[in-house]
């Protein structure tokens, strides 16, 4: 509720994991470019982020004012689901599949999906403010 209410990241510290809104009128764009593991949580409203960045591997913090997550270390950027937009990071975040049952946001930690590919814009979220890195 509170990803739903606020329309921003919410941070969970046991899974290293963003969990991030994943907008409805991107679906479309979505199923052409994503797995279906990932695609459940994506249909729920969802996408679990791997805190991790992909270049080198620092903490992803969400700039608040960008409306992004920004890699401090050396400023790869990412937009609010994750896909790449800029820096040096090969591709975007990678995730974690999800799933509902009972009204709980069950994330698999287990093995990290590969984060898209360069290029990949689902949502076409600029930023929406300064940057942060």
């Amino acid at each position: 509720s509170t990803i739903r209410d606020t329309k921003e990241p919410f941070y969970v510290a046991e899974a290293r994991t963003w969990v991030a809104p994943y907008p409805d009128d991107a679906l479309a764009k979505a199923k052409k470019a994503y797995s279906d593991a990932e695609l459940v949580g994506m249909e729920a409203g969802v996408v679990a982020l791997y805190q991790k960045c992909v270049h080198l591997g620092c903490r992803v913090p969400w700039c608040q004012s960008a409306q992004w997550f920004e890699c401090p270390c050396h400023g790869s950027k990412y937009n609010r689901v994750g896909e790449k937009k800029g820096g040096p990071a090969p591709r975007g975040l990678d995730r974690f599949p999800v799933q509902i049952q009972g009204g709980v946001l069950l994330i698999d930690t287990k093995k990290p999906i590969q984060g898209p590919a360069i290029g990949i814009n689902t949502t076409g979220q600029e930023a929406e403010g300064p940057h942060c890195a």
